[in-house]
């Protein structure tokens, strides 16, 4: 029997998606050398970098018709590309100035703040809540009326409803002694198509200013169809909310890309951006090789690079310096970048205008920043597992075996990793590397995947291979050499601490890096709590280790000794049974753990919110979870909301076929948690602000929203959607009416 098979071009592409493509041998060695930037001082030989990796990567990605488009179907272009005859956390960890007792963004580093679309001023006296949805009409057909998201703002369609009804800037007046909430403005915010990503709180002195960040929306579902990137472009608005009854935007910052990623530190703002060039009249999918190698190399260096304008400006400039941008050693081998340049910019908050921006030829999807340093992380997918072809895109197979002699894919998953050092408002970079595996797939996760500490960058990922001899998870720990490399100084296992993070088929769930030790929650049927010794970087190893029901989506620290997990209760199941992972997930399960002793911790106690069917968004975004420290008045409170399911408070986890019952929606609201620590640890459940309930009418489905909550003294604020309702804590029951 002769079959033959074909080798799938788009396996490859995802391959070079990646900043570079993998090195590593089939011995668990991961290469770094080859990640290494440098920068070829020549803008000229830069722009030629990114010509090369747009023929090259669509060359590959699409394949081409042979003669399918007539020469004269594509515009011949200038040397200017004109058509020819046409002319060319915590808050960031900030403290409150008023004295008051108010929580502000859950963030991951101190220092580091994250945008939100909800935040509070550090008086607890000012709440901002962004409203961005989209309005969709679902009457009679009418194909002319595109209602997917992209229908401009104001255009109509029929039934008077719109297709996007555009982003507002709620400001309420927050009275922490009633409680309650007054609405003092309403800012219709013009973003011309754009999906409003969140945005920062920035308080200097006697001003208060609102930094939002727009790009396309639904980005990552196209992240590995690189074209679908050309044209988006990305805003960054300024809002004066210094006197909230006449707030207004103040600046604008338009660049071409799509924003990754950001965060604030101090008066700096950091972007991480994707451009991919987008030639005009010129469809890359349907043009002949011939045609677009023609279109790409007469492109005009405005073309080929992301450009920036202020304030509305007519006139645009480049937002890089293509002379100082980056390419790896592996540029100029058979290996080759993607073609999306991927700028790290420094704006002033204070000037309004960049700082400085770095950039280089290939990708990103995950920006982790520290105090001291910025990192961009790459995960190099290769799903193919097959034999490379050989003259032609197909191999024989003889009797259902290859050729023993053919060369094969790799299929490692690996990780590149770009630092970047902060110095004041500048960057200097300070290193690449790699490590194996890759960081998961949550975007709000991979940032948790990776800590800073004393220039040592601590790295959990995913091991891409799996199997009864490897351990599911991996820790490396990195360092620059000064060289321009991350160099491996250690990672887990390794022979003298061969002991798995997890066990065989475990995947990663919550991490936490916190000072000199790593917590890490593995799952599949029972949830492995690993703590990990990191006070010597080059010699880590597991500490301790606790088995109990259920898993933690989120690691939350109460104090040095005390720690919170929150995630789901499970049950588990023989064999495959189960969801997927050998276990039946039930509802919303707190465990307060106490790791004073690393070697022996303890599950101090647990509470179950809700049956199987309950949800929580703080299960996968962490900055809806609210947290007030503890004070010589209170212990520590916890808050966020919870979707109820089923019994609200049940009294242990089901047992037999109970275990598989789905229950129905009871209701949804915000919980309150007091998290006591000492001789008298344990968690308490304050209450519930309940907002909408079935019991009621309520409409679960029709109605189910994001959510955050504020805490301000005694009193919690609770967002959901755009309605804030309040309570005080000792009497969450009784929330005021929505605002």
């Amino acid at each position: 029997m002769n079959v033959k098979i074909s080798i799938v071009a788009g396996l490859v592409s995802a391959a070079l998606l990646a900043a570079c493509s993998s090195d590593s041998d089939t011995t668990g060695e991961v290469a770094g050398s080859d990640r290494k930037l440098r920068t070829l001082n020549d803008g000229e030989a830069f722009l030629e970098a990114v010509r090369e990796g747009l023929i090259a990567q669509n060359t590959v990605y699409y394949g081409y018709p042979e003669d399918t488009v007539d020469d004269s179907d594509v515009a011949a272009t200038d040397g200017d590309g004109a058509s020819a005859g046409e002319s060319g956390g915590s808050d960031g960890g900030e403290e409150s100035s008023s004295g008051n007792d108010v929580t502000s963004t859950n963030v991951q580093e101190q220092g580091v703040d994250e945008q939100d679309w909800v935040k509070v001023d550090s008086a607890g006296e000012r709440l901002y809540v962004l409203d961005s949805r989209y309005d969709y009409y679902y009457g009679p057909e009418d194909d002319s009326i595109a209602v997917d998201g992209e229908v401009s703002q104001g255009d109509e369609l029929p039934g008077g409803s719109t297709g996007q009804v555009g982003t507002t800037l709620r400001i309420l007046q927050l009275d922490a002694d009633a409680p309650d909430a007054s609405s003092v403005r309403e800012l219709p915010l013009a973003l011309e198509g754009r999906y409003a990503e969140g945005f920062y709180l920035y308080e200097k002195e006697s001003r208060t200013q609102a930094i939002l960040t727009a790009s396309g929306n639904n980005f990552w579902a196209y992240w590995s169809e690189p074209a679908m990137f050309g044209g988006r472009d990305s805003l960054v608005a300024q809002v004066d909310v210094t006197d909230a009854a006449n707030a207004s935007v103040t600046g604008t910052l338009n660049l071409d890309g799509q924003i990754i990623s950001s965060r604030r530190i101090g008066q700096y703002l950091f972007i991480a951006s994707r451009f991919y060039p987008d030639l005009p009249e010129v469809e890359p999918y349907s043009v002949s090789a011939d045609q677009w190698q023609a279109a790409v190399n007469s492109a005009s260096a405005e073309e080929l690079l992301p450009q920036y304008s202020l304030d509305g400006g007519q006139s645009s400039q480049s937002l890089i310096d293509p002379g100082s941008c980056f390419v790896s050693d592996s540029a100029s081998s058979e290996n080759y970048y993607s073609p999306d340049i991927i700028t790290l910019s420094v704006f002033d908050l204070e000037t309004w205008q960049f700082s400085d921006n770095e950039c280089y030829l290939g990708a990103t999807e995950t920006l982790y920043a520290s105090p001291e340093a910025v990192f961009l992380a790459t995960t190099q997918y290769d799903y193919s597992s097959g034999p490379i072809a050989v003259d032609g895109d197909t191999i024989a197979v003889v009797d259902g075996e290859f050729p023993a002699d053919i060369d094969w894919y790799d299929p490692r998953v690996d990780t590149d990793i770009h630092q970047f050092d902060i110095d004041a408002g500048e960057l200097v970079y300070a290193g690449s590397g790699t490590v194996q595996g890759h960081l998961g797939w949550n975007p709000l996760r991979k940032p948790f995947r990776m800590s800073e500490k004393d220039g040592f960058l601590r790295v959990a990922t995913f091991n891409d291979e799996q199997g009864l001899n490897d351990s599911p998870i991996l820790l490396t720990v990195l360092q620059a050499d000064g060289t321009g490399e991350l160099e491996n100084i250690a990672t887990l296992p390794n022979e003298s601490e061969p002991g798995f993070i997890g066990k065989p088929g475990e995947q990663l769930y919550a991490s936490r890096f916190l000072g000199d030790r790593a917590y890490l929650v593995t799952f599949r049927q029972t949830d492995p709590l690993y703590i990990i010794d990191l006070s010597d970087p080059a010699q880590p190893f597991i500490a301790g280790e606790l088995q109990i029901d259920g898993y933690s989506d989120y690691l939350h620290p109460i104090n040095d000794e005390y720690l919170l997990g929150i995630g789901k209760d499970a049950v588990a199941t023989p064999g495959e049974i189960g969801d997927g992972r050998g276990a039946l997930v039930q509802g919303v399960k707190l465990s307060l753990f106490n790791v004073a002793n690393p070697a022996e911790p303890t599950e101090v106690q647990s509470v179950l919110v809700g049956q199987r069917g309950t949800e929580s968004r703080a299960l996968g975004d962490h900055r809806a979870i609210a947290v007030q420290p503890a004070t010589d008045d209170h212990p520590t409170r916890v808050s966020f909301g919870i979707d109820v399911n089923g019994q609200a408070s049940p009294s242990g986890s089901p047992s037999g076929f109970e275990a598989t019952t789905y229950y129905g929606w009871n209701y949804s609201g915000l919980h309150g948690f007091d998290i006591r620590t000492g001789a008298d640890a344990g968690i308490s459940l304050r209450g519930a602000m309940v907002v909408e309930s079935a019991g009621d009418g309520g409409e679960y489905y029709n109605s189910y929203e994001d959510d955050r909550a504020v805490m301000v003294n005694d009193s919690v604020f609770y967002i959901r959607g755009n309605k804030v309702y309040a309570a005080p804590w000792d009497d969450l029951a009784n929330p005021t009416p929505a605002r």
